[in-house]
């Protein structure tokens, strides 16, 4: 280093500082001098040389990859770098067909499903597995493809096809359909006539409820006048649409309407549309008690004559004393008095297709009725005087 100390030249610099005699009379004490210097500026440059070299170390270490690696070093990290991106590339394009088989299993799961639901010709199964105790437990196939298994006792000589509405709720009893309108629905019986107004299938409180069996009317035997009740939201809801008998054009359309039981099949033809009071009040203190269940085969064609009275169709079926009916009831709006609801009903009637009969109508037989009896309350609501004022009055026995 250029500031390195000499002590050669030191000692040419003292001499030349005088005669020779002065290189004689250095003292001890200036020669202590002289190496204390000579240690100290040692000293200083080790210390540099150690800085220096410090320097180095960390200058070569931050620049040893790309200044002092070998070809070959190189070419081995690049290799390595290319083997890690070819690595994660396949790695991701695993995932991905991973994924798409998943989704294709997924779809193709479904699609069979499906087509194993909608090949079978009954959509409820026996389960062999479940409930060992219970021969009655089934396994039920949903519209949503999955199933559920549900222990129950059965009726004697239930439907198979409706077992599964049976074992949601023990309280169904048929499947009424009209055609032309929206009721193709369940039919529920309560031990009273107001559990199902305001219920609905699965036992929760509904407003609109659902139809309703009286609960004095047989299943297995039917009634003499099997009566079933809904709501009317003037909406075409529950049973809104049955109004649309009144029309003799529409009747023409739809005179055979079906409702089955938890143990048969049956067709009904239509006899009967008319408007009645809900309470005597509506009537000169008399009520059309069209529910009546049971009547003698006499009094059951007196009540037919009663009808005809009423009905705003005449249809030309005929009728016989040992015929049973189908009655379906409705509250109205008819009789509505500047937006006071008043307490009326809407009936249809049907008579049950008879074993061997053919289910076919002749409806060129059907005509208006010119004459129809009102209750009381359709003077007082549209005027006019009512001519059956006075008229005799059935009773049910």
């Amino acid at each position: 280093m250029d500031n390195k100390f000499d002590p050669a030249e030191s000692l040419k610099q003292k001499e030349s500082l005088g005669n020779g005699k002065d290189t004689e009379d250095i003292s001890i004490s200036d020669g202590d001098i002289f190496k204390s210097m000579y240690k100290a500026q040692r000293n200083e440059n080790r210390a540099a040389e150690e800085r220096n070299k410090t320097q180095q170390h960390r200058a070569s270490d931050e620049n040893t990859p790309a200044e002092k690696a070998s070809p070959e070093t190189v070419a081995k990290t690049e290799k390595s770098k290319k083997l890690s991106d070819d690595q994660l590339k396949i790695i991701f394009i695993f995932v991905i067909i991973l994924t798409v088989a998943l989704f294709a299993a997924s779809v193709l799961f479904l699609f069979l499903g499906k087509y194993i639901d909608d090949d079978s010709t009954d959509a409820i199964v026996s389960d062999n597995t479940a409930a060992e105790d219970s021969d009655n437990s089934i396994e039920l196939k949903s519209p949503f493809n999955y199933t559920q298994t549900y222990k129950c006792e059965f009726p004697e000589g239930i439907q198979e096809k409706y077992k599964d509405l049976y074992a949601q709720n023990s309280d169904f009893v048929g499947w009424l359909n009209v055609p032309g309108t929206s009721i193709d629905m369940p039919v529920y019986q309560a031990t009273n006539n107001t559990y199902y107004l305001k219920h609905d299938n699965y036992d929760d409180y509904n407003k609109y409820g659902v139809p309703f069996l009286d609960s004095s009317c047989g299943v297995k035997t039917l009634s003499r006048n099997s009566t079933i009740y809904g709501h009317n939201f003037d909406n075409k809801l529950i049973f809104d649409e049955i109004h649309n008998y009144q029309d003799l054009e529409y009747y023409k359309k739809y005179p055979v309407i079906e409702y089955n039981t938890l143990y048969s099949d049956y067709k009904w033809k239509v006899i009967a549309a008319f408007h009645t009071n809900g309470s005597s009040e509506g009537d000169n203190g008399y009520l059309f008690y069209y529910i009546a269940s049971y009547m003698s085969d006499d009094h059951f064609m007196e009540f037919y004559d009663e009808l005809m009275q009423r009905s705003y169709i005449h249809t030309g079926v005929d009728i016989q004393p040992q015929d049973k009916i189908l009655t379906l009831s409705t509250c109205t709006y008819f009789f509505d008095r500047n937006g006071s609801l008043e307490n009326a009903r809407f009936v249809l009637v049907a008579r049950l297709v008879r074993e061997g009969e053919s289910e076919e109508v002749d409806t060129s037989k059907a005509a208006a009725n010119e004459n129809v009896r009102y209750p009381q309350l359709y003077y007082d609501v549209f005027g006019g005087t009512n001519p059956y004022k006075n008229a005799s009055k059935w009773y049910a026995e």
